[in-house]
């Protein structure tokens, strides 16, 4: 004997449609990132460094003249681009991520008191963080690099100096907002510190908006680190940066258009998507957004 369950119509487009929302190929792209930088070492055909002059500027092995033991092909050096496009994936997440943590970090910290405090604390902080926006990032890293000469540490050090003053003045004023709510009030009744108001209370309201902001800055930061790279003054050379793969393809392109299309490719897949990912998860977690 069966027993026939019916299911509402309404309870099922409540489940089905958000899960049309989900962007499914940034996701998918994003992960793919993630597994190819942790798992690069066994994904990588090769070493990203090695060098073999005999094999220089082989195409890609759908084209005539390539060869399957060089996928992607060979650069100027005979460096496999596939290696190096795996590898690269490695650098852009560890430079953006650390980056990004120190920057939101600092800017969080900066922004809370301000927003929260006002008066004369919030504009000072503020005009140091006017300052910081107005400061052209990328003079700042060519200085850095002609100092200190490019490395990892530059690069991130101008990254943060490029992003914390953005999550700086929007969290600010998202604590503006939040600290005329009731809740805050009956926090200040009920004898709560400014501490525990800023922690317990306001912070986790943050949450939503930093998730936002920070998959949107990550994009920015691979931008920053590919723009600082192609200029010569980020990440050091043999390193398979995607920005320094460009960088060593851009006399090529007639010639050997496989050795910057490739880290073009790989640059622009990832940033889309953390664009369009932050694009979703703005509006579901946005209440006017959703309800819209």
């Amino acid at each position: 004997m069966q027993i026939a369950i019916r299911v509402p119509a309404a309870r099922v487009k409540r489940l089905v449609v958000p899960l049309r929302q989900v962007p499914v190929l940034p996701l998918a792209i994003l992960l793919l990132l993630v597994l190819t930088a942790l798992l690069a070492p066994v994904l990588a055909p090769g070493s990203p460094t090695e060098q073999n002059l005999g094999k220089r500027l082989l195409p890609p092995a759908w084209v005539g003249g390539g060869s399957w033991d060089y996928p992607l092909g060979t650069d100027l050096f005979g460096r496999d681009i596939l290696s190096r496009v795996i590898y690269g994936a490695r650098i852009s997440l560890m430079i953006s991520m650390t980056a990004i943590g120190v920057g939101g970090l600092f800017g969080i910290l900066v922004a809370l008191p301000a927003g929260y405090l006002g008066g004369r604390v919030d504009m000072l902080l503020m005009r140091a963080v006017d300052v910081a926006l107005s400061i052209p990032t990328i003079l700042i890293g060519i200085v850095l690099a002609v100092t200190l000469g490019p490395s990892y540490e530059a690069v991130i050090s101008v990254i943060v100096l490029f992003v914390w003053p953005r999550y700086a003045r929007q969290v600010r004023g998202e604590t503006l907002a939040i600290k005329q709510r009731d809740f805050i009030a009956l926090a200040k009744i009920a004898g709560s510190s400014r501490a525990r108001i800023l922690i317990v209370h306001i912070f986790p309201n943050l949450v939503p908006t930093l998730l936002v902001l920070s998959s949107l800055q990550v994009g920015a930061a691979i931008i920053m680190e590919a723009t600082l790279s192609f200029l010569g003054v980020g990440i050091p050379p043999p390193a398979p940066a995607w920005g320094v793969m460009v960088a060593d393809g851009k006399d090529l392109v007639v010639s050997a258009w496989w050795v910057s299309l490739f880290p073009g490719i790989a640059i622009l897949l990832t940033v889309l998507s953390l664009n369009l990912l932050g694009d979703w998860l703005r509006d579901r977690l946005d209440p006017k957004l959703r309800q819209v």
